[in-house]
């Protein structure tokens, strides 16, 4: 499948410049041989050694008649170009790309199409996504076609079962352009404008559309890794390129950066003809395997599910655990003088005298008792008859001593009954 470069009407798409390096790179990593024209289209014996020929954007340099003849007869005999067009058509490139054009059904506006409400950070980048079924539409979901002109389509004299125009790529609801009229520019709606299509021509075949913005590795926002660009330029080369009705199905796809390096370097270092060959050897091994390799692949999965439910579990379980601290550290500690005032509150209401019932002197006692004799943990001797004579932290510390276990939640008075009863004394 080689490719030929028009180098001879000054054209801005070309394999040097730093700026579509990412779309070179894409060429030689997808088998595509590569030739400049750099003498013109004035040979049909030399435009025929290439199954595709792109056209870009000539400037400030005109198609000569013959050039013309010979592109209109290569296209006839069987070969296909990709004519890009830029913003302003003809008139601001200051080329006669039309004149070949006009010969396929076509030819570029001198415009630039806008978009007013679904385009990247400036309307002039529309995004696109009306796209007729195709080959070349294929796995697309939506393209960024930058500073474009437009294509208007039309009839012309041929015999309609050889010559088959059609309109792939529209523009969404909300274009609209500005348009040179003859005399100066004016803005307009354009609701679902033509801007790219294709022509079948006898047994030839063209793709048009009007912006090199597509090609570029300087946007990423809107040029060739924008979106589904790289996929829409592989799928126009590889219809242009290849005899699809003939074929093993063609479809584009979105390598890993990590993968497609590393099937770059195989390429080299064995001399693979393509990353379909490798592709397709990789697409074999896994239908002879296929049931091993699921099974393997179904088992790893199964054992990451189970180490991910896993993990949640103990998640939810320490997620419950400090709400039900911060459920406890909510509750307000109330003090004795808190509950006085409320008694005497409820006591001047009602009329009636009430009595507390409960002591609340009792858990004062015990951090008073912690904090008396605070650097005396152990107890020297035996217990003393009077266990109320130990402070906490003493009694706390000969239950540890002896493995007696106690309630965290337990008090002074708590920890002396279970003393009494595990020695015997109650």
């Amino acid at each position: 499948m080689t490719i030929g470069l028009d180098y001879s009407h000054n054209n801005m798409l070309t394999l040097e410049a730093s700026s579509y390096a990412d779309f070179t790179q894409f060429l030689f990593a997808s088998g595509y041989k590569l030739g400049k024209i750099e003498a013109g289209f004035y040979t049909l014996d030399k435009l025929e050694i290439y199954k595709a020929i792109i056209i870009s954007t000539p400037k400030n340099v005109d198609l000569k008649p013959a050039e013309i003849e010979n592109l209109e007869q290569y296209v006839r005999n069987g070969g296909s170009l990709l004519i890009i067009g830029a913003r302003g058509g003809d008139y601001l490139n200051r080329s006669n790309l039309n004149d070949l054009n006009l010969k396929f059904g076509f030819k570029f506006v001198s415009d630039e199409v806008l978009d007013s409400v679904n385009y990247v950070n400036l309307q002039k980048r529309p995004i696109i996504n009306d796209l007729k079924p195709h080959f070349i539409t294929e796995q697309i979901k939506k393209i960024v076609l930058s500073s474009s002109c437009s294509i208007q389509t039309h009839d012309i004299l041929e015999d309609e079962k050889k010559v088959k125009v059609e309109v792939l790529v529209r523009g969404g609801l909300n274009c609209w352009r500005n348009r040179f009229d003859g005399q100066e520019w004016i803005e307009e709606d354009c609701p679902r404008i033509p801007l790219l299509i294709t022509t079948e021509y006898h047994k030839g075949k063209i793709v048009a559309f009007g912006t090199l913005s597509i090609f570029s590795s300087l946007g990423r926002e809107y040029g060739f890794s924008a979106f589904d660009n790289d996929i829409i330029i592989a799928n126009i080369l590889r219809w242009l390129t290849t005899d699809v009705s003939s074929e093993g199905k063609v479809i584009t796809i979105n390598l890993q950066k990590d993968l497609f390096h590393w099937l770059d370097s195989i390429l080299k270092q064995k001399n693979w003809e393509n990353f379909s060959d490798i592709i397709n050897v990789s697409l074999k091994y896994f239908k002879d395997n296929y049931k091993e390799i699921i099974t393997e692949y179904e088992a790893i999965q199964q054992e990451r599910m189970e180490k991910k439910k896993a993990q949640l579990k103990i998640k939810e379980e320490k997620a419950e655990e400090i709400k039900e601290e911060e459920v406890i550290d909510l509750i307000p500690q109330r003090k004795k003088e808190d509950l006085v005032d409320i008694i005497s509150a409820i006591e001047e209401v009602s009329g009636e005298k009430y009595e507390l019932s409960i002591d609340l002197e009792e858990g004062k006692e015990d951090e008073e008792d912690e904090g008396e004799d605070g650097d005396e943990s152990e107890i020297i001797g035996d217990l003393p008859e009077d266990l109320n004579s130990l402070t906490v932290k003493q009694l706390k510390s000969f239950c540890k001593k002896n493995d007696i276990a106690l309630p965290s939640s337990a008090r002074k008075a708590d920890i002396i009954k279970i003393l009494l009863y595990v020695l015997g004394r109650d």
